[in-house]
């Protein structure tokens, strides 16, 4: 009897997996392949499907509360503290085997880590910046001066963007439970000031909206993405 090669098993199972996982077909070369765009979403709807339900459920919650406690005081200082905070929490509790309830897949799959973080970081601060917008405008209907949605949503972008990129970069470089202390201990200071312990100086421009806030924030979140690579925090 001839003898027979061995199936190229480290070519097949890359190729299942990344099929399965996309929601594609194992297509030869040359035939219909999955457009990128749809090969993106399939990515999204996957990692919103491995994220907890808590992540989803506390995010809420908490946006729910600092909304109704600005329309309870007439201002909007309670909402502008709550989106910062939702972001910077949900962004550092994504990763890590205590906290993914798929991690094995995770591990097992082919994608690369900055791919993977990307998507859950996509849906985690997509999902919080648009509670945060929806909590917006139902202040701003209730007759809550706030000099408009895009004001209050624009006076909340930066530091959210800000909290949610050092949480990122500290979770994926040290820890996600570390991250989420950090979180907490930075942004209980703004919280502060907005019960009336005075806040001056440096910090209270740091966590104001601006260019170079958004800018800071880009590069804390460039360099997670470059550490997910190389540290490979969900494979670890």
């Amino acid at each position: 009897m001839a003898d027979v090669d061995p199936p190229p098993v480290g070519r097949i199972i890359p190729a299942v997996l990344t099929a399965s996982a996309l929601g594609g077909d194992l297509a030869a070369p040359g035939m219909h392949t999955v457009p990128a765009w749809r090969r993106a979403w399939n990515l999204l709807m996957a990692e919103a499907r491995l994220l907890h339900p808590a992540v989803w459920a506390a995010s809420f919650a908490v946006m729910a509360v600092c909304a109704v406690f600005s329309l309870l005081k007439g201002s909007m200082a309670a909402a502008a503290l709550g989106a910062p905070l939702v972001a910077g929490l949900g962004v550092a509790g994504l990763y890590g085997p205590e906290r993914d309830q798929a991690f094995e897949v995770v591990a097992a799959t082919p994608t690369s880590p900055r791919v993977l973080l990307l998507a859950r970081v996509t849906l985690v601060f997509g999902y919080d910046l648009a509670l945060a917008s929806l909590a917006a405008g139902l202040i701003a209907v209730a007759g809550v001066p706030t000099g408009g949605v895009a004001g209050l949503v624009l006076s909340w972008l930066g530091p959210m963007a800000l909290l949610a990129a050092l949480s990122l970069l500290l979770s994926v470089w040290w820890h996600p439970n570390g991250a989420i202390g950090v979180a907490l201990a930075v942004w209980s200071i703004p919280a502060m000031d907005a019960a009336g312990v005075a806040m001056r100086g440096t910090y209270s421009t740091v966590w104001s909206s601006g260019p170079w806030t958004i800018a800071v924030a880009a590069v804390l979140g460039l360099v997670a993405f470059v550490l997910a690579d190389r540290r490979e925090p969900l494979r670890r």
